[in-house]
């Protein structure tokens, strides 16, 4: 490349870069100090926890201290910026010893012009190395790039002059010598292999020297692979990778739906017998045979009981399931009376019309439905109470109930009037066609029973065989066992254990009658709208009739087998008759799938609905302190001068615990037996799988970021893999959805949605900011985020449709600001064109789905077809009138001002706006973009402040790191004090 260094002006480097090198690094320093050409010698202490810096100085050289290991790559390249006034880099492993005297050898050729770079070749190893796998494909790939043959392409002895040194790109750790020397022969320099007499430590045929070579092989891998590609191939593969990983993900999810079909006959009548409070555990007892006949000889499945309340009562879950949509209940609302008995003023029916102001036509009179109605009366509600009596009504039906749960005073305690069943088929005028729900019409006396009173079989069949002859719908429900849970806070254990088996034995007799009675044109539903006790359990529910198969009751509300919503029931109902569903029911009619039942899977579902009830508060409030923890000691220390770096580790260790929580809870899903360990149990798994994953993530050292970004691609990668096959991991986990609350059992909802975005929006700013290829990268991170909207809008996949409504325009103004252009309304306009164009590309696919496969997303473009725009307008409204009633109850709202008042410290009070975040940059790019997404998503969901909170929980991270890297994170450059070699610098 040039003549011969003239000897006089030429300033000789030798750099060391050392990890743990405490025991061999002062002989190595003191071999090269000992050297004539050489003018500095250089310890680059990467990361070390031993005496390294400390032996290095005491034997007279200069450390530059990096804070975070970077490998070797990074530590000879930080060496190289240290020093500007080089001419000639002297590079020798720290490990040489006494040998690196030997380095002259590398000089003299370049430093006398007959070559540009050195190579040191060792002395045969004598059995000590390895198998030389690596270095045989270390040579290949030299010789494929260039067409020389290195016989040491490995060696990291070397004399070098700057110039081939200073614009090495793709180098990092172990890759530096294959990639410098490529680059080095391509660009035409003049490269020598010298032997010299060094030696160095062999790991040999070691475990540790397996990994040491597994780690160079990769390293070299990634070093080779920009230099062996070019950018139109990077970019193609990229694109076709992205392309098939998408259409991978939309073919497994179609076949991860369960198939179903529905029922091949349709019954004249339907008989809806309710075993309140009922629980799957009930399935195997010896007093329900009559129950497991049903479901050995129709279809089962677990079935969710949630209503307004998070405790429901049975008013609740009747009147929710006679909505078909979730309710609230105050302790009137069972108040039913025959509408001609005679109640304070008038009769029943006449109370009842002074109430609502409209006459009251049916049998029995609904009372306390008033006070419910306006309990309910609001915008948030698409279904009103009284919505499958309208509907049967309008289709010409007629709905009858039979049963009574009265509880008679019984000593001190007050007489309960206690009829909720009516509330499931009272219609617009609160009364109920047919049916008989009076007490001496169906209950006998029995002071062994609960309150002294008991439902009589003979009574009870009398009253169902009378109300069938006049209704297609019945509704029976004896009272038995719910009058028994409400005896068991009056008494001891053993008194409630044989109450309660003695209801359930006579309520499964009169199962077992109405079995016996139906024809094979009746369908009989078991169903219970409470679980025992008002816990967090599922609740059975059977389908028998004309074409249903034995096996599993199938939800398009759920899109699962096995797994229905209360809100299925009144479609259901409708449907098996032939009436129209109302629009305005969220639920859908259930379908089914023959084969046999897998009662383990069932049992797993409900002690996982229970476990994650329990602990979600519980969790979420650790959560949400550790973050404010965090933030704390984050702001502590960012604004401490004198603060000793090991506190910057602790803090560097917390903030990503806390961006590995989300991902740990997913994690914690898969393990064996996760649904029955105790609640202490899940905490300390959960918060351990979060330090395995810190502690894995913390070991990537690429850029200050490297270990939150692959918390965030991990997280990511669960989220696409779990959404294609099924979202299994998302059933009962913590930012998932819980089958007793949630309001969707399938795809994406709004806690794994604030996750993914953020995730998406800080990983592409990571990315674009710190690789090597800016254009590559670019294309790379709109591919990631291209992906994540397929992910999270397909309609296969997560079917979200507020997350095609955010994450479209956010994503798409994001890579316009990572681009470095300027946004102008042209990009805006392009924006929101990308934004319809997604939604209505998701909106035809899946109304080309057929009605069951269908998610909310089809439904509500075919509402709003038939509605108009008032269908969006009262949606809208519908959500927002959610948001911000969640958002004052809401634990998650506390997290909102930690992170903004941590936000607004650092880079307000502290002045970091501009360092932190420069301006053009992809950091401030990412910011921007998190908490716009934050407030676009509040208002495109209805979940409240969890949207904002989750996004706003891994800007602290991102802000964390930032901030110490900045502080601690560049290199320090320590003087040789051999006097004092246990000093240390003020940070």
């Amino acid at each position: 490349m040039t003549d011969a260094v003239e000897p006089g002006p030429v300033v000789v480097v030798a750099l060391v870069p050392a990890k743990d090198r405490a025991d061999d690094i002062a002989a190595t320093v003191s071999a090269l100090r000992g050297l004539v050409a050489v003018d500095r010698v250089l310890v680059v202490d990467d990361g070390s926890r031993d005496g390294t810096a400390e032996n290095a100085r005491a034997a007279g050289a200069e450390v530059l201290r990096l804070p975070i290991n970077r490998g070797k790559g990074g530590a000879v390249l930080a060496g190289v910026e240290a020093t500007p006034e080089a001419d000639v880099y002297l590079l020798i492993d720290a490990d040489l010893a006494a040998t690196a005297s030997a380095a002259d050898r590398l000089l003299d050729p370049v430093l006398a012009g007959e070559a540009d770079m050195t190579i040191g070749v060792f002395p045969p190893a004598e059995g000590r190395g390895g198998a030389g796998r690596v270095k045989a494909l270390a040579g290949r790939a030299i010789h494929r790039a260039t067409g020389h043959e290195v016989v040491e392409p490995l060696s990291g002895q070397r004399a070098v002059r700057r110039e081939l040194l200073v614009d090495l790109p793709s180098a990092e750790r172990f890759g530096l010598e294959v990639a410098m020397t490529i680059d080095a022969l391509r660009a035409g320099a003049r490269v020598l292999e010298v032997e010299v007499p060094m030696d160095h430590r062999h790991t040999g045929g070691s475990w540790s020297g397996a990994v040491h070579r597994a780690r160079q092989g990769a390293d070299i891998a990634r070093a080779l692979w920009p230099r062996l590609t070019t950018s139109r191939l990077r970019i193609g593969l990229a694109v076709g990778l992205a392309l098939l990983a998408i259409l991978g993900a939309v073919f497994v999810s179609g076949r991860a739906e369960p198939a179903s079909r529905a029922a091949d006959g349709r019954p004249s009548k339907v008989v809806v017998v309710a075993m309140n409070p009922l629980g799957l555990g009930d399935l195997d007892s010896e007093e329900a045979p009559n129950l497991r006949r049903a479901v050995e000889e129709g279809a089962l499945a677990a079935m969710s009981v949630r209503t307004a309340g998070r405790r429901p009562t049975l008013a609740e879950g009747y009147m929710s399931l006679g909505a078909g949509f979730r309710l609230a209940a105050v302790p009137s609302t069972a108040q039913a009376y025959p509408a001609d008995e005679e109640i304070g003023s008038g009769t029943a029916a006449e109370v009842l019309a002074s109430r609502t102001g409209v006459e009251v036509e049916g049998d029995i009179a609904v009372v306390g439905a008033s006070v419910a109605i306006d309990a309910n009366a609001s915008s948030t509600i698409s279904s009103k109470p009284g919505a499958l009596g309208d509907a049967l009504a309008e289709a010409g039906l007629v709905g009858a109930v039979v049963g009574n749960g009265d509880r008679p005073a019984v000593g001190e305690t007050e007489a309960v009037l206690n009829r909720p069943a009516a509330l499931a088929l009272m219609d617009g005028d609160l009364s109920v066609p047919r049916g008989t729900i009076d007490p001496e019409a169906l209950l006998d006396v029995d002071p062994s029973a609960p309150y002294g009173v008991r439902a009589s079989r003979e009574k009870t069949m009398a009253a169902v065989e009378a109300a069938a002859a006049e209704a297609d719908v019945v509704f029976v429900d004896p009272g038995d066992l719910d009058r028994a849970d409400a005896f068991r806070v009056e008494a001891t254990t053993d008194a409630q254990n044989a109450a309660r088996d003695a209801a359930l034995r006579r309520t499964d007799e009169i199962l077992g009658d109405i079995l016996d009675w139906a024809d094979d044109d009746t369908a009989v539903m078991v169903v219970s709208v409470a679980s025992p006790g008002r816990s967090f359990r599922l609740a059975p529910l059977v389908v028998t009739g004309p074409g249903v198969p034995h096996g599993y009751v199938v939800s398009p509300s759920t899109k699962r087998a096995g797994l229905a919503a209360l809100t299925d029931v009144a479609p259901t109902v409708l449907d098996l008759l032939g009436a129209d569903v109302p629009s305005d029911m969220p639920g859908r009619p259930v379908r089914y799938q023959a084969g046999d039942v897998d009662r383990a899977m069932l049992d797993e579902l409900d002690q996982g609905t229970q476990l994650r009830e329990v602990t979600y508060y519980s969790l979420a409030v650790w959560y949400i302190v550790f973050q404010a923890i965090t933030c704390l000691l984050g702001a502590f220390v960012i604004s401490r001068r004198s603060t000793r770096v090991r506190s910057a580790g602790v803090v560097r260790f917390m903030v990503l615990c806390a961006a590995a929580l989300p991902l740990a809870t997913f994690l914690f899903r898969a393990l064996p037996g996760w649904s029955g360990v105790e609640p202490t149990t899940a905490y300390t798994l959960q918060a351990g799988l979060a330090v395995a994953i810190a502690l894995l993530a913390g070991r990537a050292r690429r850029s200050p970021l490297s270990p939150l970004a692959w918390v965030f691609g991990a997280t990511l990668a669960i989220i696409a893999v779990d959404s294609a096959t099924g979202t299994w991991l998302h059933v009962n986990s913590w930012l998932g959805y819980s089958l007793h609350s949630a309001g969707r059992f399938y795809g994406i909802p709004n806690t794994t949605f604030a996750v993914l975005a953020a995730c998406g929006i800080l990983l592409a700013c990571i990315h674009v900011r710190f690789a090597p290829r800016r254009d590559e990268a670019l294309v790379t991170a709109a591919l990631v985020l291209g992906g994540l909207v397929v992910v999270d809008g397909a309609p296969s996949l997560g079917g979200d449709v507020g997350g095609i409504l955010t994450l479209v325009p956010i994503f798409g103004l994001l890579l316009f600001a990572l681009s470095g252009r300027r946004l102008t309304i042209r990009t805006l306009a392009l924006v929101g064109g990308a934004t319809a164009l997604a939604l209505s590309l998701a909106t035809a696919v899946d109304l080309a789905r057929p009605p069951e496969s269908r998610t909310h997303l089809g439904r509500f473009a075919s509402d709003l077809f038939d509605n108009g725009i008032s269908e969006l307008t009262d949606t809208f409204l519908r959500k927002q009138g959610a948001n911000f009633r969640i958002l004052q109850v809401s634990i998650w709202t506390w997290m909102i001002p930690i992170v903004a008042g941590f936000l607004l410290y650092v880079l307000v009070y502290e002045r970091r706006w501009a360092s932190l975040l420069p301006r053009g940059g992809a950091m401030r790019a990412g910011v921007v973009a998190v908490i716009s997404g934050s407030l676009l998503g509040f208002l495109a969901n209805d979940s409240g402040p969890i949207v904002i909170a989750l996004f706003f929980a891994y800007l602290g991270p991102f802000l964390t790191l930032l901030a110490l890297d900045e502080k601690w994170g560049r290199p320090q450059m320590l003087t040789p004090s051999p006097t004092d070699p246990t000093e240390e610098p003020d940070p």
